[in-house]
């Protein structure tokens, strides 16, 4: 039984201290700030979801160690002012092959590109 208490005691402490963000916003792209917002969550594992600067998008993700690659990314089809910005957010994340994460920061990199995330606001 005491064996029992103390997992349990370990299980919380893991859960309340190793919490992983999976909300993210884009903060910038190649060092440049950018002046719209695409956020991108890794709440479900083995999938992207996220807000592009127009449209909703998705993706199947394939994630071992610092290994980040994106299956064909999907996305609804609404019209907006911020299309190109869209564009432009897709074409980076479709290079992403490398992550680093820590609690401030997600870093997607790839093909001569750096995205840098940072937690959305709960």
């Amino acid at each position: 039984m005491k064996h029992i208490w103390m997992a349990a005691l370990m299980l919380a402490a893991c859960v309340e201290t190793g919490k992983a963000n999976t909300e993210w916003v884009l903060a910038s792209i190649d060092g440049a700030a950018v002046d719209y917002t695409a956020t991108l969550s890794l709440a479900e594992q083995g999938r992207v979801t996220g807000q592009a600067p127009c449209n909703r998008y998705f993706a199947d993700v394939t994630r071992q160690g610092d290994t980040f690659r994106l299956g064909m990314i999907g996305a609804t089809r609404m019209a907006c002012l911020q299309i190109k910005g869209e564009a432009a957010y897709f074409q980076a994340l479709q290079g992403i092959d490398r992550a680093s994460e820590t609690p401030e920061q997600l870093t997607l990199s790839g093909a001569g590109r750096e995205m840098v995330f940072v937690p959305a606001a709960q």
